[in-house]
């Protein structure tokens, strides 16, 4: 049974388990005794359940990894897995030798807080996003008693934001440069990527036969990180995309029917390649995802509907789409009051202002 001790105010509660055939004392201190009542009978249920109440003395860190490997590794794809691991790290760093059953808003925030301070507020707002998720699993599983984490924020370095796009002219400057020349592979995923607004993920994972010569369309339902291929991003990236004429002769290379990848190189590969042209042709900066950018940034600026680029870019509704391409539907929507305006001036029934001389 489990033994109370006052602690001044407070209330400790020690109860005692079998871990391995070794006794441990499992301990927590309350601020009101209801509270310690209710975790130790808690404590007691689980051990009738033989469920491990040790768990509760286990490291945030560790419960974080425990956490990204139970619920996470096999719902994500490996890239996405990846920075899954990134945040542990940072929590390992930050929240050293922590106890689950220690922690607090107040030390959640202020340990947060440090790490904003050498991060973008974006890269925070995914760690607190993961912490939440953790925590709230916790919580579930009665590790921790309290909300400690919903009122959480992510404070971070407010970056000055760059347009991760190239401008019409630098498209069609790109575009016109690659067709042109004698494209290697890494040159040929990256005008794939400018003319399809595919990730690259999507690109490097792309068979001959996912090609359609006839129709000229293009079947994305893969993605390729380093040597892994599997799902894409989400049920959405699954999706048929049209192609020009020219750059479905530029993909084919007669292998239509083949199931032979058509990329071998590396994403590294296609990013030197892409920073090579981009110093060569005086264009401004982007990453390879910038290459997306562009290409929906480019139909958008020349009037193609919203709900075809969203469909086109795979986004699993036009709402992502306006808000990543928020800058565009301004500029159109400055275009298109501009030029409503002036249909409406040139109405021979609207009255002309009389000029003082």
């Amino acid at each position: 049974m489990a033994s109370f001790e006052k602690r001044g105010k407070r209330t400790r509660v020690v109860v005692s388990v079998m871990q391995s055939g070794v006794r441990r004392k499992v301990s927590k201190t309350f601020n009101t005794k209801k509270k310690a009542k209710d975790w130790a009978i808690m404590m007691e249920a689980d051990k009738l359940q033989n469920k491990s109440i040790v768990a509760s003395r286990m490291t945030f860190a560790d419960w974080f990894e425990f956490w990204m490997e139970t619920y996470r590794k096999s719902d994500v794809r490996p890239s996405t897995y990846r920075t899954y691991v990134l945040t542990l790290n940072h929590i390992k760093k930050s929240f050293d030798g922590v106890a689950l059953e220690d922690l607090t808003y107040s030390l959640l925030q202020s340990r947060l807080d440090t790490i904003g301070k050498t991060h973008s507020k974006g890269t925070m707002s995914i760690i607190t996003s993961r912490i939440k998720a953790s925590l709230k699993d916790a919580l579930y599983d009665k590790y921790i008693l309290d909300d400690i984490f919903t009122r959480i924020k992510p404070h971070g370095i407010e970056r000055s934001k760059k347009t991760n796009a190239l401008s019409v002219t630098e498209f069609e400057k790109l575009q016109d440069h690659l067709y042109r020349s004698k494209l290697d592979k890494a040159s040929l995923a990256i005008l794939v990527a400018l003319e399809t607004g595919m990730r690259i993920g999507e690109v490097l994972s792309l068979q001959y036969k996912d090609v359609s010569i006839p129709f000229n369309n293009i079947h994305v339902n893969k993605s390729r990180f380093g040597k892994i291929v599997g799902k894409p991003k989400n049920k959405n990236s699954v999706r048929d995309i049209k192609i020009t004429n020219e750059l479905a002769s530029k993909i084919s290379n007669g292998k239509s029917n083949s199931t032979e990848f058509i990329f071998d190189c590396r994403r590294q590969t296609v990013r030197n390649r892409l920073d090579s042209l981009i110093s060569k042709l005086d264009l401004q900066p982007i990453t390879i995802h910038g290459l997306r950018h562009s290409h929906a940034s480019y139909l958008l600026y020349k009037g193609v509907s919203i709900n075809y680029v969203s469909a086109r870019l795979g986004h699993a509704n036009t709402s992502i789409t306006q808000k990543v391409y928020a800058h565009m539907l301004k500029e159109e929507k400055n275009r298109e009051q501009d030029k409503t305006i002036k249909v409406l001036s040139a109405s021979p029934d609207v009255p002309k202002a009389i000029s003082k001389c």
